[in-house]
């Protein structure tokens, strides 16, 4: 039940805002006592020419309509009481395992760019963000009944590829190889790296390096031409690479609906950029062919290099036209490191300069990094926290956790679901402190605690020998009240997070709801008491509520801990 539709369909002619807009300025007040809902009343100030006080006031005159019983103003706010039996019967009755869904994005699709890892390279900490938000708003739209489409867009060109070319020529392993891929990788990866002995950033591809460097170039100069034997290392290398991701998706049960690499659209993104050649509205340099175009504010960008060799920018052209073309969606998010940000605002401006209308869709969704000890994040030094590894030794801590307690549970559900809580409380832009510690604690705010309380739940209901019934007592005590407003607000937090691709707000509002949840259980006798079968009925609401909050985190329950 959507209470603010309620409150919004009461005052929407006096307060002469449509009943959307009164919905979004709906608040909940931090102490229950001054009522179930607010609306403040500052917007209004200026349209209806009074101050913020005497509207509150004047529409607090309005007469309540079931189920709100009492309006109150009190200063610039008005105040919504509602019936506590109505709240409870209409909350609870319409809970099901599909609480929470809803119908609002049918037949529409979003595209969601998310994790891309380069090939070649170990997943690390830092690809672990991209990852585990994207899944999360993947589940979201889902549930809000879109099309979501989550695309693994490979980094499989570029430097490096012509390093590891280089390096599987000269040093590959190839029973190493087999064994573990990702660490064969990298150790050539890293000893390309030994001898060229260059320091520049990743990312720089018009350093000029010495020998090694510019052997690395000739393979990518071979790669393009076609050179069959490149081509077949290149694909090894791919093969090598995807086999090491999968294990980790499949540890973090991560799926994606397309993946593809940035090569499979360098010609793509090149066509489209000369055909804007012809029109005049980019030139190429005479002499070497590269085009630079100039986006005003946002500086100026090379969009095809010397020779007309695509860049980063060439392919994510192609890729953008592409998904466009194909897919029709409402917007497109691309979610990366927060340095990104002028990439993708240069990438927007340059699509609208060629005309296509679909430029305002695109998204960027960047986000903080992960700290994680004093280790330091550099794949081309060796110097990285591989993310396989991080998994694993969590999962090992979590389990060593449930042998040291003697109690039940999978430590692989509850050690991935630590690592997904820990990352997915934080807003996407801040920083995230990875402490083990602190994320596999059962009592404070994290993924087993959540799991936790969803095991206690079940626990009661099993244990009792009634059949949960909404059989309402005439009053409600506050614990159960506090209990039932948590659960209503779970489309609402639905929404916020899908407006705002904020996981965080359904992080912290399942963490808000499994502490309520916690609060009743030490106020209230269940088992054997007057009201037992209603009392089962809004522990098998708030059950229900978490298990489906959980699924929009990625994070698995488990009936007993």
């Amino acid at each position: 039940m959507n209470f603010k539709k309620e409150i919004a369909e009461l005052i929407h002619k006096k307060a002469k805002l449509t009943k959307q807009e009164i919905e979004n300025l709906i608040e909940t007040p931090p102490n229950p006592e001054l009522g179930d809902y607010s609306f403040p009343c500052f917007q209004l100030a200026s349209k209806l020419k009074k101050n913020p006080n005497q509207i509150a006031q004047t529409l607090a005159e309005i007469k309540p309509k079931s189920p709100v019983k009492e309006i109150k103003a009190l200063g610039p706010y008005l105040n919504f009481f509602i019936s506590k039996p109505e709240l409870a019967k209409q909350v609870l009755e319409n809970i099901n395992e599909n609480y929470g869904k809803s119908k609002q994005g049918k037949n529409k699709k979003i595209l969601i760019d998310f994790s891309s890892p380069n090939i070649g390279k170990p997943m690390h900490i830092g690809h672990i963000r991209s990852t585990i938000i994207g899944d999360s708003l993947i589940r979201t739209f889902d549930y809000l009944g879109y099309n979501p489409i989550g695309i693994n867009y490979l980094g499989d060109v570029g430097l490096h590829i012509g390093k590891l070319i280089v390096a599987w020529e000269l040093w590959i392993d190839k029973e190493a190889l087999k064994k573990d891929p990702v660490k064969e990788l990298l150790r050539i990866y890293v000893k390309f790296n030994e001898n060229e002995k260059a320091e520049f950033e990743e990312g720089e591809e018009d350093y000029e390096g010495n020998e090694w460097t510019e052997k690395a170039r000739q393979e990518i100069k071979k790669l393009e031409l076609g050179d069959e034997n490149a081509h077949k290392i290149w694909e090894e290398i791919r093969n090598a690479s995807g086999k090491g991701f999968d294990k980790v998706y499949k540890m973090l049960k991560v799926d994606f609906h397309e993946t593809t690499g940035q090569s499979k659209f360098s010609e793509t993104g090149r066509e489209i950029i000369l055909e804007n050649a012809k029109k005049g509205i980019v030139h190429a340099d005479p002499k070497t062919g590269a085009i630079n175009i100039d986006l005003g504010k946002l500086g100026k960008k090379y969009i095809l290099k010397s020779g007309g060799v695509a860049s980063y920018v060439t392919q994510d052209i192609g890729a953008a036209v592409h998904r466009f073309e194909k897919h029709n969606p409402e917007k497109i998010i691309y979610i990366t490191d927060f340095r990104q940000e002028l990439h993708f605002k240069q990438l927007k401006e340059i699509l609208k300069i060629f005309g296509y209308s679909f430029s305002d869709k695109i998204k960027h969704l960047g986000f903080g990094t992960v700290k994680f000890g004093k280790e330091i994040i550099a794949s081309r030094t060796g110097k990285i926290i591989l993310l396989e590894d991080v998994l694993k030794k969590t999962i090992e801590k979590a389990q060593e956790n449930i042998d040291k307690k003697q109690t039940k549970g999978d430590g692989e559900k509850v050690g991935i679901s630590a690592i997904k809580y820990t990352i997915l409380r934080n807003e996407p832009i801040k920083d995230v402190q990875f402490s083990w510690e602190e994320a596999l604690n059962f009592e404070g705010e994290t993924g087993p605690y959540l799991q936790y309380s969803y095991a206690r739940a079940s626990s009661i209901l099993r244990k009792s020998k009634k059949k949960p019934k909404l059989d309402m007592p005439e009053n409600l005590s506050k614990s159960e009240i506090a209990l039932i407003k948590k659960i209503a607000n779970f489309p609402d937090i639905i929404e916020r997070t899908s407006k705002t691709l904020n996981p965080s707000i359904m992080a912290n509002y399942s963490y808000t709801l499994a502490k309520t949840f916690n609060e009743f259980y030490h106020a209230t006798r269940v088992l054997d008491s007057t009201n037992e079968e209603f009392l089962l009925k809004i522990i098998e609401a708030f059950r229900t509520t978490l298990k489906n909050s959980l699924h929009l985190l990625g994070i698995e329950v488990m009936e007993e801990m």
